[in-house]
């Protein structure tokens, strides 16, 4: 759940279509910082011994935040990994008592 701002901002919805939006698993590969910009690298990063070798040292995208954006984006992913967590706490509990 995302935290309220305590600033009023317009926020809108982008509209895209669905064809352009494609999921991909991928590692977080370096975080950079810059004086206007975060970017977060991600990509494949794995051991020479791993199948299929084609998908070593690869980047797959490049996102650059503005610092707002990255502050945010810290909030929501501590978010969702707070219900997550809880979510699991709740499940071990539940098999706990039977």
């Amino acid at each position: 759940m995302a935290k309220k701002k305590t600033e009023e901002t317009e926020i809108k919805e982008i509209e895209t279509p669905s064809s352009a939006i494609t999921a991909s698993l991928s590692n977080v590969v370096a975080v950079y910082s810059h004086t206007g910009w975060v970017m977060i690298d991600f990509g494949f990063f794995s051991p020479s011994y791993c199948e299929p070798h084609d998908l070593e040292d690869r980047q797959i995208a490049r996102i650059c935040l503005p610092w707002n954006a990255a502050k945010y984006l810290v909030e929501f992913l501590d978010d969702a990994i707070a219900e997550h967590d809880k979510s699991r706490k709740l499940k071990r509990k539940i098999k706990s008592k039977k």
